[in-house]
């Protein structure tokens, strides 16, 4: 006698595949099991616990960073205007974190040509002001570290037509400006002019040495 042909879902591999299908989703509804979710909490308070140790730090050094290369491209801008436009750039460094700059008149003794004319007062941002820390040295090019502004010459000083960074005579003379937030040293960054020919380089303190 023949035997009756089975339903599909009397067959074994059928019977094991719905088996299969019913056990994953017994374990998707349990979701993650207490030693799981514990781990991952773990995981993030370590994170956690470095990204608050570590974040401080480097936001005051990017501050730092931040105003002094505010400061260096006001100064870089002031030169290339004072040589295209073949006129003599005044600037004027005021404490605590500003610094101005005036287009002089054209010298024509004893009566110049036209007033001086005020471009551009500039505020450092990141609350940056001219300053100094203990303990922290002069820059490598050894301009000076007297004060945060050393100009080394007669006020006042300025970029010439020609391109080069003078004091109120005419002589070339080497700049170095200091910055900081007050009780913050990793902000602590410099400046530096080379009379001759009025370049500017940037420096930061990294807690040990400074490096550009």
């Amino acid at each position: 006698m023949a035997e009756p042909e089975r339903g599909l879902l009397k067959q074994p591999a059928m019977t094991r595949w719905f088996h299969v299908r019913l056990s994953a989703r017994a374990r998707h509804a349990q979701g993650f099991s207490l030693i799981e979710l514990l781990i991952v909490v773990a995981i993030i308070g370590v994170l956690a616990s470095v990204a608050i140790g570590i974040t401080p730090s480097i936001i005051q050094t990017a501050k730092g960073q931040a105003g002094a290369q505010q400061l260096a491209s006001f100064l870089k801008r002031h030169r290339e205007l004072a040589i295209s436009r073949r006129r003599n750039i005044e600037i004027a460094f005021v404490a605590p974190g500003q610094v101005t700059s005036t287009q002089r008149a054209v010298p024509d003794p004893p009566n110049p040509i036209g007033p001086p004319t005020v471009l551009e007062t500039m505020f450092i941002e990141g609350r940056l002001e001219y300053r100094q820390f203990g303990g922290v040295p002069d820059t490598p090019d050894a301009f000076g570290a007297a004060a945060a502004v050393n100009l080394g010459g007669a006020n006042p000083v300025m970029f010439t037509s020609e391109g080069s960074f003078t004091d109120v005579n005419g002589d070339p003379i080497n700049a170095s400006i200091f910055l900081g937030v007050v009780n913050q040293q990793t902000t602590a960054n410099a400046l530096t002019i080379i009379g001759t020919t009025a370049t500017v380089r940037a420096w930061r303190y990294d807690g040990s040495r400074w490096v550009q």
